[in-house]
């Protein structure tokens, strides 16, 4: 806790105090029982409920102990998501279509070539360069737009999943 904050309670009204008391999450355990002692100090009856409050939400802060800040990692999720969307929408609406194929034809095509190179390696051969093919294609084109998109959605709930408040 800064010293400045102790120092301007002092000069808190009693409106700004009860507020202080009626959103505990939003203060550090120091400033809660900083606004608490001046409360004391200037008599001001705190009710069992706000009490109550006050204590839960500094004892679920301990329990806690130094987790990510829920508020910033819903508005660093959000902004995550944002900017991906954007990000795709922009490499969708920019890409070229591929180049055509200088040879005319792709190997992979023709059912000569794909029954080789079963031969050679068997059928896990082929299933992995069909893979190998389909995984860089997601880099290319409109269909990165789609990957970026995707990405982006997936990082964004793992940064809400991270971010979210603990049950009580």
């Amino acid at each position: 806790m800064t010293d400045a904050f102790s120092e301007r309670v002092p000069a808190f009204s009693d409106a700004d105090l009860r507020a202080c008391l009626a959103r505990p999450q939003d203060y550090r355990a120091e400033a809660l029982a900083t606004v608490l002692a001046e409360c004391a100090r200037r008599g001001l009856p705190i009710s069992d409920a706000e009490r109550a409050a006050v204590q839960g939400a500094l004892a679920l802060r301990s329990a806690e102990g130094s987790g990510p800040d829920p508020h910033r990692m819903r508005r660093l999720a959000r902004w995550t998501l944002i900017l991906g969307l954007v990000a795709a929408a922009l490499i969708f609406f920019t890409a070229h279509p591929p180049p055509p194929d200088p040879l005319g034809t792709d190997p992979l095509d023709t059912k000569r070539y794909l029954r080789e190179l079963e031969v050679v390696g068997g059928k896990g051969n082929v299933l992995g360069l069909q893979f190998r093919q389909w995984f860089a294609g997601l880099w290319q084109g409109r269909a990165l737009a789609g990957t970026v998109a995707v990405l982006s959605g997936l990082l964004a709930v793992l940064f809400r999943l991270l971010g979210r408040e603990p049950r009580p």
